[in-house]
Protein backbone atom coordinates (compact mmCIF):
# COMPACT_ATOMS: atom_id res chain seq x y z
CA UNK A 1 0.00 0.00 0.00
CA UNK A 2 2.62 2.33 0.80
CA UNK A 3 4.79 1.74 -1.98
CA UNK A 4 1.83 2.42 -4.55
CA UNK A 5 1.29 5.50 -3.08
CA UNK A 6 4.56 6.62 -2.76
CA UNK A 7 4.74 5.61 -6.36
CA UNK A 8 2.19 7.59 -7.32
CA UNK A 9 3.23 10.58 -5.33
CA UNK A 10 6.06 10.58 -7.65
CA UNK A 11 3.98 10.63 -10.46
CA UNK A 12 2.26 13.94 -9.44
CA UNK A 13 5.48 15.31 -8.47
CA UNK A 14 7.43 14.61 -12.23
CA UNK A 15 3.94 15.60 -13.98
CA UNK A 16 4.70 19.34 -12.37
CA UNK A 17 6.12 21.12 -14.96
CA UNK A 18 5.61 24.67 -13.95
CA UNK A 19 4.70 25.05 -10.29
CA UNK A 20 3.41 28.72 -9.02
CA UNK A 21 6.44 30.44 -7.04
CA UNK A 22 5.05 29.87 -3.74
CA UNK A 23 4.33 26.45 -3.62
CA UNK A 24 5.99 24.35 -1.05
CA UNK A 25 5.54 20.60 -0.83
CA UNK A 26 7.02 19.42 2.74
CA UNK A 27 7.59 15.92 3.28
CA UNK A 28 8.74 13.90 6.38
CA UNK A 29 9.00 10.41 6.46
CA UNK A 30 11.46 7.94 8.73
CA UNK A 31 14.37 6.72 6.99
CA UNK A 32 12.73 4.17 4.71
CA UNK A 33 14.54 2.65 1.56
CA UNK A 34 11.08 2.80 -0.37
CA UNK A 35 11.07 6.37 -0.60
CA UNK A 36 11.02 7.46 -4.35
CA UNK A 37 14.71 7.82 -5.28
CA UNK A 38 13.89 10.50 -8.13
CA UNK A 39 11.95 12.83 -5.18
CA UNK A 40 14.84 12.98 -3.03
CA UNK A 41 16.89 13.91 -5.81
CA UNK A 42 15.11 16.79 -6.52
CA UNK A 43 14.47 18.01 -2.96
CA UNK A 44 15.80 20.39 -0.56
CA UNK A 45 16.48 18.30 2.76
CA UNK A 46 16.60 19.62 6.22
CA UNK A 47 17.97 16.29 8.57
CA UNK A 48 17.16 17.33 12.49
CA UNK A 49 19.96 14.84 14.62
CA UNK A 50 19.75 15.87 17.83
CA UNK A 51 23.79 17.33 18.84
CA UNK A 52 26.95 15.08 19.68
CA UNK A 53 27.83 14.35 23.78
CA UNK A 54 25.96 14.69 26.35
CA UNK A 55 26.84 18.32 26.96
CA UNK A 56 25.59 19.64 23.85
CA UNK A 57 22.18 17.72 24.37
CA UNK A 58 20.89 18.95 27.85
CA UNK A 59 21.71 22.18 26.45
CA UNK A 60 19.85 21.49 23.20
CA UNK A 61 17.27 20.34 25.54
CA UNK A 62 17.75 23.65 27.71
CA UNK A 63 17.38 26.04 25.12
CA UNK A 64 13.62 24.93 24.43
CA UNK A 65 12.59 25.73 27.86
CA UNK A 66 11.71 29.26 28.73
CA UNK A 67 11.26 30.66 32.18
CA UNK A 68 7.10 30.35 31.85
CA UNK A 69 8.16 26.39 32.71
CA UNK A 70 10.18 27.18 35.65
CA UNK A 71 7.83 29.67 36.83
CA UNK A 72 4.79 27.25 36.31
CA UNK A 73 5.81 25.11 39.73
CA UNK A 74 6.51 26.65 42.42
CA UNK A 75 8.18 23.65 44.47
CA UNK A 76 11.73 23.92 45.37
CA UNK A 77 12.39 20.82 43.73
CA UNK A 78 11.43 21.25 40.23
CA UNK A 79 14.49 22.37 38.26
CA UNK A 80 17.18 19.62 39.74
CA UNK A 81 14.02 17.22 38.65
CA UNK A 82 14.21 19.12 35.20
CA UNK A 83 17.70 18.77 35.03
CA UNK A 84 17.47 15.21 35.83
CA UNK A 85 14.91 14.60 32.96
CA UNK A 86 17.03 16.66 30.42
CA UNK A 87 20.47 14.25 31.06
CA UNK A 88 17.78 10.85 30.90
CA UNK A 89 16.63 12.64 27.41
CA UNK A 90 20.19 13.41 26.29
CA UNK A 91 21.39 9.77 27.46
CA UNK A 92 18.81 7.90 25.51
CA UNK A 93 19.11 10.42 22.72
CA UNK A 94 23.41 9.59 22.53
CA UNK A 95 22.58 5.49 23.41
CA UNK A 96 20.35 5.45 19.82
CA UNK A 97 23.12 6.13 17.94
CA UNK A 98 24.67 2.54 18.91
CA UNK A 99 21.36 0.57 17.87
CA UNK A 100 21.32 -2.68 19.32
CA UNK A 101 24.53 -2.30 21.30
CA UNK A 102 22.85 0.93 22.97
CA UNK A 103 19.58 -0.77 24.08
CA UNK A 104 17.76 -3.72 23.17
CA UNK A 105 14.53 -2.38 22.46
CA UNK A 106 14.45 1.29 20.36
CA UNK A 107 12.99 3.43 22.03
CA UNK A 108 12.99 7.24 20.55
CA UNK A 109 12.07 9.66 23.68
CA UNK A 110 11.41 12.50 21.52
CA UNK A 111 10.71 16.41 22.56
CA UNK A 112 7.26 15.84 22.96
CA UNK A 113 7.99 12.99 25.21
CA UNK A 114 9.88 15.20 26.97
CA UNK A 115 7.39 18.52 27.72
CA UNK A 116 5.21 15.78 28.69
CA UNK A 117 7.40 14.66 31.13
CA UNK A 118 8.23 17.86 32.92
CA UNK A 119 4.19 18.92 32.64
CA UNK A 120 4.05 15.32 34.61
CA UNK A 121 6.24 16.29 37.09
CA UNK A 122 4.91 20.10 37.62
CA UNK A 123 1.58 18.52 38.08
CA UNK A 124 2.59 16.39 40.60
CA UNK A 125 4.56 18.36 42.45
CA UNK A 126 1.96 21.11 42.43
CA UNK A 127 -0.59 18.55 44.04
CA UNK A 128 1.99 17.33 46.49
Amino acid sequence: MLVSWLKTLERIYDAITKPDKAFRLWLTTAPTDKFPLGILQKSLKVVTEPPDGLGQNIKNTYSRLSEDVFDGCTQHQFRPMVYVLSFFHAVIQERKKFGKIGWNVNYDFTASDYEISYKLISMYLNKA
